[in-house]
């Protein structure tokens, strides 16, 4: 086995485990065990699980990068905000376990603070222009102010919607069910600002997610 497709071998057996177990459960002996490889060629490629957590969190990033870039001069629809979130959201499932054992990360891994603190600025960002966008588009009638604390709402749920289904014991995490009614609960947020017809296009398209 190349060097690339044993670290690559490492950080998809470790995202599996992190997933499943939670991050400070699992142990770089039990993920050499899981990958059928020796602990000292796992430390050839990472020193400790904390780089590899953060190895992950920088896929993470990857993934969500495009998610969050706005064309210009494009006017944004309500199929435009749904899509990102169910799509943003599918990208949290995938890397669950940063969201779950996040304020353990967080307080842990100085280099993940400054990227986290990146990525929800970058979030938050694209939200606002999302909003913005359907505010000049006569789709929301929503002040500035507003506009900004929806932004923050929203930013909210969606960065604790996997540990909120965690401690209120969710069997719906593995199976996509929590991603559906999470989505619903972001889109509700939205609809008190909405006109017609797109308030009816959101709870139609809420009571589908709730559905799934």
């Amino acid at each position: 086995m190349t060097r690339r497709n044993t670290r690559e071998l490492i950080l998809s057996t470790s995202l599996t485990l992190f997933n499943t177990l939670g991050e400070p459960n699992v142990s770089t002996n039990l993920i050499a065990d899981e990958a059928d490889i020796s602990p000292g060629n796992l430390y050839y490629h990472f020193k400790n699980r904390d780089d590899i957590a953060l190895e992950l969190f920088k896929r993470y990033l990857l993934c969500m990068r495009p998610l969050l870039e706005l064309e210009e001069d494009t006017v944004p629809e309500i199929e435009d905000l749904w899509l990102r979130l169910h799509l943003i959201f599918e990208a949290m499932g995938r890397f669950r376990f940063l969201f779950r054992d996040l304020n353990d990360l967080y307080g842990r891994i100085t280099n993940l603070q400054r990227a986290f603190h990146g990525l929800l600025d970058r979030q938050r960002a694209a939200l606002e222009a999302l909003i913005t966008g359907l505010r000049e588009s006569g789709s929301m009638l929503i002040s500035q102010h507003d506009s900004e604390i929806l932004a923050d709402n929203m930013l909210l749920s969606m960065t604790y919607w996997i540990s909120f289904a965690e401690v209120t014991e969710d069997p719906g995490l593995e199976d996509g069910k929590v991603l559906s009614e999470s989505v619903a609960r972001v889109l509700h947020l939205i609809l008190p600002y909405l006109r017609e017809p797109e308030a009816d296009q959101v709870r139609t398209l809420a009571l589908t997610y709730r559905q799934a």
